[in-house]
């Protein structure tokens, strides 16, 4: 029951109506940036094109970008949703420091074009992370700047267990699905490019959602059994 719960909450606030936008603009980003960076993909010795550093540079800040301004309208932040201020900073310096530890962390668990490895390596990235949720929503949204991850860090029981079961139940697969899209793209898949690569970037935007919802959950929780915290 408590699973069943755990996951209604999630996917209620992944697909909410007040986050509409968000949600569409991050479809749009993910699934067009996307299709630039393989039609730009360069080969082996070639230069690194501007088409390719623009589309990244603009999937990368974006999602960043409505990230944040997706879960502080799902959570009612006091903070302004679309404004990059101070906390968005550190949520982005978070996920980049997430980032540099989870390349390591896929170069140990074994070649990413093997889908074998590809989810041991996030089954791996997942248990490692996973404590640190309700931090990392709380660092976006709280006010005042939640920059000490000590008063998130507890309360385990309530969604811990929950959300990694659900991560690795839902989100993992998924993410294994889209690296093998990305990889049959990258390979060349002639006519059915289009079809492919637009469902893809519909897969994409439902990982990164269902993934924030997820989290938001936990944070949530965390709140809910702590007063003095959060929404």
């Amino acid at each position: 029951m408590m699973l069943h719960s755990y996951l209604s909450e999630a996917l209620a606030i992944a697909f909410a109506r007040r986050t509409w936008l968000p949600a569409l603009l991050l479809l749009l980003v993910l699934t067009f940036s996307n299709i630039v960076i393989l039609w730009h993909l360069p080969g082996r010795g070639d230069a690194i094109g501007w088409q390719f550093v623009v589309a990244a540079a603009v999937r990368v800040g974006g999602l960043l970008l409505l990230s944040v301004a997706f879960l502080r309208l799902s959570a009612r932040s006091d903070r302004v949703a679309w404004w990059p201020d101070g906390a968005f900073w550190l949520y982005a310096l978070i996920q980049a420091a997430s980032f540099a530890i989870v390349v390591p962390l896929d170069l140990l668990t074994g070649p990413l074009d093997d889908l074998l490895s590809s989810l041991l390596g996030n089954v791996v990235t997942t248990i490692v992370f996973a404590p640190l949720a309700a931090w990392i929503v709380a660092v976006a949204v709280a006010k005042p700047l939640a920059w000490r991850p000590a008063s998130y860090l507890q309360d385990f029981g309530s969604w811990l267990p929950q959300l990694v079961f659900w991560s690795l139940i839902l989100v993992s697969p998924l993410a294994v699905l889209h690296a093998w899209l990305d990889l049959r793209l990258i390979d060349g898949v002639g006519a059915r490019f289009w079809p492919i690569a637009l469902f893809d970037g519909v897969l994409s935007a439902v990982i990164i959602l269902v993934s924030l919802g997820l989290a938001l959950t936990a944070y949530r929780r965390v709140a809910r059994d702590n007063g003095s915290i959060g929404r």
